[in-house]
């Protein structure tokens, strides 16, 4: 087993101990009113959990032997050996693809409600039209409709002509430059509608997983333009992973759960697949 493994089953592994704490903490730390709770152990465990993944990853990042501009093209970074990595970042990016869908046409109205999950279980709620709403439900479908030249890349072996190779990269480049776009404006509207909570620790992780996608994603464009830095992106889109698992903790539409649960699964995609072409010290 190759050992750069380690980092999609530190980012499934932690992500999986950070949902079971989120959930707890949503569970017992907040009032009815929606204030926190002072002193709850579980909000307090959360943010400890984060600091070990990340101190963990870090520690793992330094025996990377992959210098900056080590690959030549996006396929020779990401080409697909294992066609199991390959299905997870499918069925991501075609979550992604779900979620902005189902988030457009409930707050057309074209769907009589959605689900929002609660610590108590499902029920539903009527929505009515909201324009951030379809915005952001737009920025999620197009986010995923430009991810997807990205499958035929990494089934792809690395063009051995230069001038083939050059062309490729510079369409797909700008292909996946326009899901950091989306990201951004993801991340603007999510924090405009977070903003006037006074509580951070109710939207702190889903905010946190929105900017460290984000940047995962802005990495994950550098391998298209010969300019990418492999241990970064390994460390952003390991902890992007883990904060959008303890994300589906909150509750959210049912759209919203198919959104950070097709990110996840699309960053652990890539993740799977880039870190299948490094080594380790």
């Amino acid at each position: 087993m190759n050992r750069t493994l380690l980092f999609p089953a530190l980012a499934f592994g932690g992500g999986g101990l950070a949902y079971i704490l989120r959930l707890m903490h949503n569970r017992t730390g907040f009032e009815s009113s929606g204030l926190p709770i002072a002193g709850n152990l579980w909000a307090i465990l959360l943010p400890a959990l984060l600091a070990l993944i990340l101190a963990a990853a870090l520690i793992l990042i330094g025996r990377i032997r992959a210098p900056k501009g080590e690959f030549s093209c996006f396929e020779d970074a990401f080409f697909s050996f294992r066609a199991g990595f390959l299905l997870l970042l499918t069925a991501g990016i075609f979550l992604l693809a779900i979620s902005g869908a189902l988030q457009i046409a409930t707050n057309l109205g074209l769907l009589p409600d959605t689900v929002v999950l609660t610590a108590s279980g499902f029920r539903g709620r009527s929505l009515s039209t909201d324009t951030t709403a379809l915005i952001s439900g737009g920025m999620t479908l197009l986010c995923a409709v430009c991810l997807f030249p990205s499958l035929s890349a990494c089934r792809c072996s690395p063009p051995k002509d230069s001038d083939s190779t050059d062309a490729s990269s510079d369409t797909l480049g700008v292909s996946l430059l326009i899901p950091v776009i989306t990201m951004v404006v993801q991340l603007v509207l999510r924090y405009r509608q977070d903003s006037v909570n006074p509580t951070l620790a109710a939207y702190y992780p889903a905010m946190l997983a929105l900017i460290l996608a984000t940047m995962a994603l802005y990495l994950l464009v550098g391998f298209a333009f010969q300019s990418g830095n492999s241990r970064a992106f390994v460390l952003w889109s390991t902890m992007a992973v883990v904060l959008c698992i303890s994300a589906l903790a909150d509750a959210q539409p049912l759209y919203s759960i198919f959104f950070y649960a097709g990110l996840s699964l699309t960053l652990a995609g890539y993740l799977c697949l880039h870190t299948g072409h490094l080594h380790m010290k």
